[in-house]
């Protein structure tokens, strides 16, 4: 009876793992029943390295489920090295072509398929309108309607590619300015509020057959007073479950983050206490690996022994996640069996497309300073190169560079600066950095151009020009050198 509760109990879990090829534990987890692993970006180092370790992983589970985070835009993994090609979620709203949003899931999915991947953590279906929200950029905003309609065609294009969609966070994390991975938020909107601004999205998405969503850890009192999405029978059974009628996996966000973890105390607890309220995969995190999938697996099993948690609820979970991973069936690696060229390409004319131009952009025939405010966007995004230097170069223009990395505590250094000079800055979700706000408007410059390449709606005065691009991938770099280098370019998002 234990060994049958230990495998369903390891059915249920997702840890992560470090190193390029899978390590003995987890090797032998799999072959006793674990569901599968989440990639990061540490994991990776080539599509042939990712081939081999997926095929690895398959050799001693054909039907594991190899999970990674690839939203495009700022958050990419197995192009950690050098940023996304596909823009990101608010350039694909801007751009306003749900063909062009659909193209983008189906071109990330065909390059996730050509690895072996079989479940991307993706897309985001939160509905985000601060400039303080940590998510920024992730959601693709604009209005409810839009969120929600191309949230399901980014979901029907990863799909139709052989790709399990995990649409994320339910019931919507977008009015939170909270990170959940440092702390437990709220979202006080009334029920019709809610309703209509955030939770539409996943009711669309669960119209459109998304393979599963993702459980945010955010108190929505409207919903629940008292416990996290993760936590809760009544949002997750009452609601998507009942109300909505949703039957595809749930997987919990990662239960090392703050968000959960303040509120249960420890890891273990978390998994336990998210099985019962009815989630049927646990993310355990991106630094959680052997110990802690021990740890859980072991609190399942005590807690399933001693009826703190239904057996039912373990079978209903492991009925769906095998539901899933048949569906959507690992195939092995081939890099490069898939042309995506032309998804790519549309991609990089939706971020052309939604790129605007204020005032003038033009630094033909100017000598020209970049200055970046590296600020990093999100603990989600993880350190992927951003800014517009390696595009600048490729274009063949020459110019000096300073980056700002925080914590910034003076002013930026110009040496040199000629009168006929013009000043670069590349910036992205200022608001959210108030040291290098303050930096920023201490920046003085002959004629100063702003790159914007975050959240929108930030006021730059003493610019003569502002390019916002919406997004920070490398397809919305390119869009920027673009405007930055046609003289003259009148671009309409």
């Amino acid at each position: 009876m234990t060994s049958d509760l230990r495998r369903l109990a390891l059915g249920t879990v997702l840890p992560a793992f470090t190193g390029t090829t899978a390590p003995a534990w987890l090797l032998d987890r799999l072959r006793e029943g674990l569901a599968g692993v989440v990639l990061f970006g540490r994991n990776i180092v080539s599509p042939e390295q990712v081939a081999a370790l997926v095929r690895q992983i398959r050799d001693v589970r054909p039907d594991a489920i190899v999970a990674i985070d690839e939203e495009g835009g700022d958050v990419t993994r197995i192009h950690h090295d050098r940023g996304s090609p596909y823009p990101g979620n608010r350039v694909l709203s801007e751009y306003g072509d749900l063909a062009a949003t659909r193209a983008v899931g189906r071109g990330i999915g065909a390059e996730l398929r050509d690895l072996g991947i079989n479940y991307n953590l993706a897309p985001i279906g939160d509905y985000v309108t601060d400039p303080l929200s940590p998510l920024t950029t992730r959601s693709f905003g604009r209005g409810p309607r839009d969120n929600a309609e191309h949230a399901a065609a980014w979901v029907q294009g990863l799909q139709e590619a052989g790709v399990a969609a995990c649409v994320k966070h339910y019931p919507g994390l977008g009015g939170s300015l909270l990170d959940s991975h440092l702390a437990l938020g709220r979202v006080p909107a009334s029920r019709a509020e809610f309703e209509s601004e955030h939770l539409r999205t996943f009711v669309r998405a669960a119209e459109a057959g998304t393979a599963s969503m993702m459980t945010a850890h955010v108190i929505v009192e409207c919903l629940d007073t008292e416990a996290p999405t993760t936590l809760s029978e009544t949002v997750i059974g009452r609601l998507l479950r009942d109300e909505i009628g949703y039957d595809g996996v749930l997987i919990s966000d990662a239960l090392e983050m703050h968000g959960v973890l303040n509120h249960t105390g420890s890891l273990p607890a978390a998994a336990v206490g998210a099985l019962r309220a009815g989630v049927d995969l646990l993310c355990l995190g991106a630094e959680q690996y052997e110990e802690a999938t021990t740890a859980v697996v072991d609190a399942i099993v005590a807690a399933a022994g001693s009826g703190a948690l239904a057996i039912d609820r373990l079978h209903e979970a492991g009925r769906r996640v095998e539901a899933m991973a048949r569906a959507y069936p690992g195939t092995p690696g081939v890099p490069g069996t898939s042309d995506t060229a032309a998804e790519r390409a549309i991609g990089a004319a939706a971020a052309w497309g939604a790129t605007v131009t204020e005032g003038e952009v033009s630094i033909a025939g100017s000598g020209v300073h970049v200055v970046t405010f590296d600020d990093r966007t999100s603990i989600a995004a993880g350190p992927v190169p951003w800014g517009i230097g390696p595009e600048l170069r490729a274009a063949g223009v020459e110019f000096r560079d300073l980056v700002l990395s925080p914590p910034i505590n003076e002013d930026p250094d110009l040496p040199d600066v000629a009168p006929s000079d013009v000043v670069v800055a590349v910036v992205r979700d200022l608001p959210r950095h108030p040291a290098s706000a303050e930096v920023f408007a201490r920046l003085r410059a002959p004629r100063l151009v702003v790159v914007d390449m975050g959240y929108p709606g930030t006021e730059y005065p003493g610019a003569a020009g502002v390019i916002r691009t919406f997004g920070a991938s490398r397809a919305s770099s390119v869009a920027a050198v673009r405007a930055l280098t046609e003289a003259g370019a009148n671009l309409v998002g």
